[in-house]
């Protein structure tokens, strides 16, 4: 698969979106080049596809199955002949949450497009504490449309959008290992540790056994001290899931993201994949792009761009070898720790430095869509 990015202009502000720098489209010969390499082509990325009008004669020169997302304001028109599905960004049918989250979006605008769309169309919809109660009012819509829904956590740019995340990173199962213990348990572990014995030190050696023995680490302090996230990503996983059911009911096919991490079940939706940025350079997926800030397990990190190559100046072919060496890590995603279990998160050199204690630069150490919290567009 081939993600390409059309274009970097945008007709929207949205509150979550990582998009910097000038508006640009991509260049005919990166096009050219591109063309009946792959089987599957995804056209989206850090801006509005239907901005590029040469669009149409894009999709058509691919040769392969061609699937488009946008923000759904532009007329497709043009466009839904030559495409094989088209994702609709449309996080509620509230055209205050709309007016609030994504700046310039309309519900009305989104609708009409999705009906001239017909059984191409899907919705996709990025989920946050403030959109949960009216996402019954967006299965209703899908529902009269007959089209499918897909829904994504937030990933947050800063800590103003990660407080309305409801997800919580850590892996599910020390949650229920640590289920036991109250918020003074450290304390307690600290006053026996001072003794050398005792029994809530017992307890801490104990879990800590436990989570090692089914290969596990655990960060008791971080699952301690996000009681509010963990009871949020609870509720919203129990919602999501009579969602999904009630979507079974009107014929709606839900997909739902997960809300708690696993060390132990991840995998890389990009693998076998790569993402062409607007200007022709390459990179293994959209997040590894360009630079930018993420907020994620309580702490901002930089992300650094990680560019396998420039299809202005190589073919495909180098472009692929070039990638060769990162393909095989993301292909066992065990390669990479899951760093929302580990007690050194916040404060770690590694992390800071967009590396991870098991020597891999760049890392997916923190990647929401590794573990199924956020979720692509064609996955």
């Amino acid at each position: 698969m081939i993600q390409i990015e059309v274009t970097t202009a945008c007709d929207l502000n949205c509150s979550y979106c990582f998009r910097n720098g000038s508006a640009m489209n991509v260049s005919e010969k990166v096009i050219e080049k591109l063309a009946g390499c792959d089987r599957e082509y995804v056209l989206y990325g850090y801006g509005e596809p239907l901005l590029n009008k040469n669009l149409k004669r894009i999709a058509e020169s691919l040769g392969g199955k061609v699937i488009l997302s946008t923000n759904g304001i532009n007329d497709v028109d043009g466009i839904v002949e030559v495409v094989d599905r088209i994702g609709f960004s449309l996080d509620s049918t509230d055209q205050n949450y709309l007016a609030r989250t994504r700046r310039g979006s309309n519900a009305g605008k989104i609708i009409d497009n999705l009906k001239k769309a017909g059984d191409k169309a899907f919705i996709e919809a990025v989920v946050t504490e403030e959109s949960l109660d009216t996402l019954n009012g967006l299965l209703n819509l899908a529902a009269e449309l007959e089209v499918n829904l897909k829904l994504t956590n937030v990933i947050a740019p800063d800590r103003w959008i990660y407080e309305k995340a409801i997800y919580f990173e850590g892996s599910k199962r020390l949650i229920e290992l640590a289920r036991e213990i109250d918020e003074d348990f450290i304390v307690k572990v600290i006053h026996d540790y001072s003794k050398g014995k005792g029994r809530f030190l017992e307890k801490y050696r104990e879990i800590h056994r436990m989570a090692e023995k089914e290969g596990y680490l655990i960060n008791l302090i971080y699952i301690l001290e996000s009681g509010g996230r963990i009871r949020r990503a609870i509720e919203a996983e129990k919602k999501l899931g009579e969602l999904r059911e009630l979507g079974s009911e009107l014929g709606v096919e839900v997909d739902v993201p997960k809300f708690f991490g696993d060390a132990r079940e991840r995998n890389c939706p990009y693998e076998n994949s790569i993402f062409v940025r607007a200007d022709g350079k390459v990179s293994s997926c959209m997040l590894f792009s360009r630079s930018h800030f993420e907020f994620v397990n309580g702490h901002s990190r930089r992300v650094d761009e990680f560019i396998i190559g420039d299809m202005n100046r190589q073919d495909y072919d180098e472009v692929i070898a070039s990638l060769s060496s990162f393909e095989r890590k993301r292909r066992e995603m065990s390669t990479f720790p899951w760093c929302a279990d580990c007690s050194h998160v916040n404060g770690c050199w590694y992390v800071e430095n967009n590396q991870d204690c098991y020597v891999n630069a760049p890392s997916c150490g923190e990647c929401l869509y590794s573990s199924g919290i956020a979720k692509c567009v064609f996955g």
